[in-house]
């Protein structure tokens, strides 16, 4: 029963008990406030489409949002206040980035804005400001949403403060940057400002701008550019995950499916363990790791070009190697606008810098059978991977059948020269379930980050508990 009131407890904190985008299932804020006003912000209603919480906004003095800037070529951050002069530290010629964090249950001032600021500021000179807005960011969860609205107001205040002049050119330089709920704060700002470069949204929040209109959450026409990346669009029976799977961008990623995040272990079950041994804010603190890991792998896609995702229609066409004729591009800071529109897939390790090197494997078989206790290995010119194990329906291609797969290394393979094919069924009944052998025809693989091409037209019957090794022939052979 204690357990059951941890998962109560933490569901309530982080989501609050009402979470329907439908207003008229909810308790009115109040029966005599429809809206609220403040001067320079506007007015606040909670008339559709923004039904979307049954809070009305918080004041500016409670929310108590700060603005600090890191001037080009600087590793200093200064204060900014909408009411004095930074013509000296913003250089409005340059290039303007804006980072800005989510829900902040805890009212802490998150190190990764730093982190992410300095590596911006190490690319070349601009201007890189940071926003907190911890005082409305907390408990309840609904509340710190409708209080997105007045946070994206007062960026767009601030930036039109700093940059006065030249109303068509001012934001063709401006990248928003936001976290969870600041992805969407992203989007008010640039409503407000008609015209912003690029938003970069890491792992949008679902709970409350699911099912709403674009002019409610993030949406692919907030900016010349929206690049998106989901991490936590997992669902837990009634209790979501803190982001979404519904695309918001021009391009969207979705790093291990866009759901569970290697590296960050545990379920609900164990949350609610360590919510009764250690607290709620270590608890939430844990179920956030995937939420989180977009910011991450912004940080790391800053430092490198190494996240290369595929152009595919679902994750599990991704896995099973279905999508390697598709567009390859580079996932975050460095993605081109130039990029075709679309969802890219892509799998990444499960500590920093995160970056894995993912190989699209092709098996073509001589029968149509499901395969069981198949194990690929890749050798190349700078190493070895491990085991990928490769399974399922094959499917009619040409003259065979054909099985794939994705498989991920945690370092560069270099040039494929072979592949290694063990049969080994681990069932008890294999010898009555499974062929004594399998025919195998020949093997592709596409290596995702430098688009190279491993082929092998050997044909090879494959024994159980045996192993074969494909070598690499030319890649324009015509063998399948």
């Amino acid at each position: 029963m204690t357990l059951t009131w941890a998962v109560i407890l933490i569901s309530y904190f982080v989501y609050g008990f009402v979470t329907p985008a439908n207003a008229s299932r909810r308790p009115k804020y109040s029966s005599h406030i429809k809206f609220r006003c403040f001067k320079t912000l506007g007015c606040y209603s909670l008339d559709a489409p923004f039904n979307n919480t049954y809070f009305l906004p918080d004041s500016p003095r409670r929310i108590n949002t700060r603005f600090w800037i890191y001037s080009p070529n600087s590793y200093k951050k200064k204060a900014l206040r909408i009411d004095r002069d930074y013509s000296k530290i913003y250089k409005a010629s340059l290039p303007t980035k804006v980072i800005i964090p989510g829900f902040n249950p805890y009212h802490e001032v998150f190190a990764w804005v730093d982190e992410m600021a300095i590596e911006l500021q190490k690319l070349e000179p601009m201007n890189v400001i940071i926003v907190d807005w911890s005082g409305g960011a907390g408990f309840p969860y609904e509340q710190a949403v409708a209080n997105t609205r007045v946070v994206g107001k007062q960026i767009a205040n601030i930036l039109l403060h700093l940059n006065p002049t030249h109303a068509k050119k001012r934001f063709n330089k401006l990248h928003l940057i936001g976290h969870s709920l600041g992805a969407h704060i992203a989007s008010y700002t640039a409503n407000h400002l008609k015209h912003v470069y690029r938003i970069s949204g890491l792992d949008p929040a679902g709970p409350n701008f699911q099912d709403t209109v674009p002019k409610v959450r993030l949406d692919a026409d907030d900016a010349e550019f929206v690049d998106v990346i989901h991490t936590d669009g997992t669902m837990f029976l009634a209790i979501k995950g803190f982001g979404t799977m519904k695309p918001m961008g021009d391009i969207d990623f979705y790093p291990n499916g866009g759901k569970k995040q290697p590296g960050c272990q545990g379920t609900w079950l164990d949350l609610a363990i360590r919510a009764y041994n250690t607290g709620i804010k270590n608890a939430t603190n844990s179920v956030g790791c995937s939420h989180s890991r977009a910011i991450f792998l912004y940080i790391e896609s800053i430092k490198s070009t190494c996240f290369t995702a595929v152009q595919c229609d679902s994750s599990q066409n991704f896995t099973l190697g279905k999508c390697k004729n598709g567009e390859y591009i580079t996932m975050g800071y460095h993605l081109r606008k130039s990029a075709p529109k679309g969802m890219y897939f892509l799998n990444t390790i499960g500590r920093r810098p995160y970056c894995g090197y993912n190989y699209i494997i092709d098996m073509f078989v001589a029968q149509n059978t499901t395969l069981h206790g198949v194990y690929i290995r890749l050798v190349g010119t700078k190493g070895i991977s491990s085991k990928r194990h490769i399974s399922g329906d094959p499917i009619k291609s040409n003259n065979a059948y054909k099985v794939g797969t994705v498989l991920l290394a945690n370092k560069e393979l270099g040039d494929i020269n072979e592949v290694q094919v063990l049969y080994a069924p681990e069932s008890r009944f294999r010898f009555f379930l499974y062929k004594s052998t399998i025919q195998v025809l020949g093997i592709t693989v596409t290596d995702v980050n430098h688009h190279s091409r491993f082929k092998s037209c050997s044909k090879l019957n494959i024994s159980r508990d045996s192993r074969v090794v494909f070598h690499k022939e030319n890649p324009n052979t015509n063998c399948f």
